[in-house]
């Protein structure tokens, strides 16, 4: 092979593997480009009930989806509603929280979401609260909330659940981009 083919096939190789192994957030028709954001620190109103040692609050944030099923590293609330307090370090412009959930007992498990908005962690401000979320009983999928563009640093976010309680395997803020 020459140095020639070689080359073409290394970016088509870095290709696949993007698509394969990475997270992206996009829609049909959402011209917004998006910038994942890391969050600098999470805190929950309730400890998770069950494996709360091995699989706290912090796995919300660390990047890593869970297996689908009962067996895995999800972030279980077993009949309770937390809030989550997610501290981005500094104020930025988002424009979607995606939330991986899996619904145990209904369809309908996760029944709403809060969420509220803060510059200083101390006055929060309804923003809004949120439906509609529906996933195959058993199927890790995102619940995907459309902020269309606020300005804050920190988030609450609580939800509320219908039947069971709640599965949680990653929560990502997605900051709008200037270019």
């Amino acid at each position: 092979m020459s140095l020639k083919n070689k080359l073409c096939f290394l970016p088509s190789l870095f290709c696949v593997l993007t698509l394969t192994y990475g997270q992206s957030r996009s829609l049909a028709g959402d011209s917004r480009s998006f910038v994942l954001c890391p969050v600098k620190d999470i805190k929950s109103s309730v400890s998770p009930t069950s494996d709360a040692g091995r699989y706290g609050v912090k796995n919300l944030i660390d990047g890593k989806l869970p297996k689908d099923g009962w067996r895995s590293s999800w972030s279980v609330w077993m009949k309770k509603n937390p809030s989550f307090t997610f501290d981005l370090g500094e104020t930025k412009r988002i424009g979607v929280i995606r939330i991986y959930f899996q619904p145990w007992d209904r369809a309908q498990e996760l029944s709403k979401v809060k969420v509220e908005v803060s510059l200083d962690n101390q006055n929060f401000m309804l923003f809004n609260e949120y439906t509609g979320f529906l996933a195959e009983k058993g199927k890790a999928t995102w619940a995907e909330i459309d902020l269309k563009a606020i300005k804050a640093r920190y988030f609450r976010v609580t939800p509320s659940y219908d039947g069971w309680g709640h599965q949680w395997g990653e929560v990502e803020f997605w900051e709008i981009s200037s270019g």
